[in-house]
């Protein structure tokens, strides 16, 4: 039996503290605090999990292992869902590496994440989708969904099968960029509709051919660096929101970061479109200034753009204009970023550092930050029995305890990936998830991963994705 004492449990418009009981992958009870492992024979109505370990006690002597999580001064949530991770080459990898992996989301409170199709090959056929799930079956510490392909090789040309993947169980439709082609992405979002599945889109520049390292204003010209307009990523998410709007499909723009481009998802919330939108976390934070330094880890996709942007950002998260905040984590090998800023290609590895950027904002709420990193995604990937489900009895057990007091940085702590293409090495993050149940086991506890199935010996062995 699991047992998490002590802590908040914070839901959706209600807030309690209670002490959870886990037992066989699920929920057992929400008890009142300081019930569950009290023991006191004057109890007239002892909690169950109380109940089996003394009978376990009078069989046998032996005691029923019972793992304590003391989260007092903590908050439990239900566990992060990510829509937006690199996660696996399924041809081309080996099942550790997708173990790593699941334990950096889980060091970063996910229970569960979308993993994205740019793999090579681009995950578009039932026999790639059958490979990267077997390798995500040996990831006990974070659930993998499957997402895959809108066009055959992400080649925009054509649809990839997605009436087989469909009944194969994939909901989640994306090339992981722009759909240049209007007409097929009326077409995809047809075939998606009555699949209930999503069509991911991220508005892009290169969608109307404009490619740039930056956002371009007046810190790209000082630079003398290319810079991709803002008004070319509202063009192309108001394209893909008159493609939901022809189609009535369901349509999530992936990573914006423009406030024309919230407002436009707030206008077609309004008129009840199916739209739905994320951000990056780092989004959140940085702006076109703190990429002055030519800093490579500074390199984004979408670009940083002006501290305007950054407060229409915000603030959408806040209202819930904007459904989540994704981790769009992209590990890197040193090499790729020691290259001329306009050359290093874009991304950071982030699983471990994402939440605790969003519950450490200054200026986000605690429930606006949980609706985007496990409520809403949840909803939006159909995976709440992964993530963000209720906390409840007889429901699975994945859960979240995090200490929201608590500072730190990764660079003291450690890391789990070997990847360092990120921007938070050093910086000090406001939050720390202290543990992370998944499918009822423990995956992070006292904020280190736990030793399952030899995962930490493959850690320390200096093989990391």
């Amino acid at each position: 039996m699991l047992a998490i004492t002590g802590g908040e449990i914070v839901e959706r418009g209600h807030r309690r503290r209670a002490d959870i009981a886990v037992i066989d992958g699920r929920i057992e009870g929400v008890h009142e605090p300081g019930r569950l492992l009290s023991g006191s024979p004057d109890d007239p109505d002892p909690p169950r999990p109380q109940e089996q370990a003394a009978a376990a006690r009078a069989g046998d002597g032996m005691l029923t292992p019972i793992e304590e999580i003391d989260a007092t001064g903590c908050v439990i949530a239900a566990g992060f869902v990510d829509l937006c991770a690199r996660v696996a080459e399924p041809l081309a990898l080996e099942g550790h590496v997708m173990q790593i992996t699941a334990t950096a989301a889980a060091m970063g409170g996910y229970s569960a994440l979308v993993a994205q199709p740019d793999t090579d090959p681009p995950l578009d056929r039932l026999g790639q989708l059958a490979e990267i799930r077997r390798l995500a079956a040996s990831a006990a510490s974070c659930h993998i969904v499957t997402a895959a392909t809108v066009t055959a090789g992400r080649a925009g040309t054509q649809l990839a099968p997605m009436a087989e993947l469909a009944d194969a169980g994939v909901s989640w439709f994306t090339d992981t960029g722009p759909l240049a082609d209007w007409g097929l992405l009326c077409r995809a979002l047809q075939y998606a509709s009555p699949l209930g599945a999503t069509v991911a889109v991220r508005p892009s520049g290169a969608a109307l051919g404009i490619v740039a390292p930056m956002h371009e204003g007046a810190v790209s010209a000082r630079m003398g660096v290319a810079g991709e307009p803002a008004e070319a990523e509202c063009a192309a998410a108001a394209a893909a929101i008159s493609a939901a709007r022809r189609t009535g499909g369901r349509l999530h723009l992936d990573r914006i970061s423009a406030a024309g481009s919230v407002e436009l998802v707030r206008a077609a919330k309004a008129d009840g479109l199916d739209v739905s939108a994320s951000v990056t976390a780092e989004h959140l934070l940085f702006v076109d200034a703190d990429a002055a330094g030519f800093d490579t880890l500074m390199r984004a996709e979408p670009p940083y753009r002006t501290a305007a942007d950054r407060e229409a950002l915000v603030a959408g998260v806040n209202d819930r204009t904007i459904d989540a905040v994704v981790s769009a984590h992209t590990p890197l090998p040193p090499h790729d970023k020691d290259l001329p800023f306009d050359e290093a290609p874009p991304g950071f590895a982030s699983l471990e550092t994402c939440a605790a950027v969003v519950l450490g904002h200054p200026e986000i709420s605690l429930e606006a930050a949980l609706d985007a990193l496990s409520w809403r995604p949840a909803e939006l990937a159909g995976a709440g029995h992964l993530g963000g489900g209720p906390i409840e009895p007889d429901q699975p057990a994945n859960l979240v305890v995090i200490d929201l007091d608590r500072t730190w940085t990764l660079a003291d702590r450690g890391s789990v990936s070997k990847a360092r293409n990120t921007p938070h090495r050093s910086r000090r993050l406001n939050a720390m998830v202290r543990a992370t149940v998944t499918g009822g086991r423990l995956a992070v506890v006292d904020g280190a991963p736990c030793d399952h199935a030899g995962t930490v010996a493959a850690l320390r062995s200096g093989i990391a994705r």
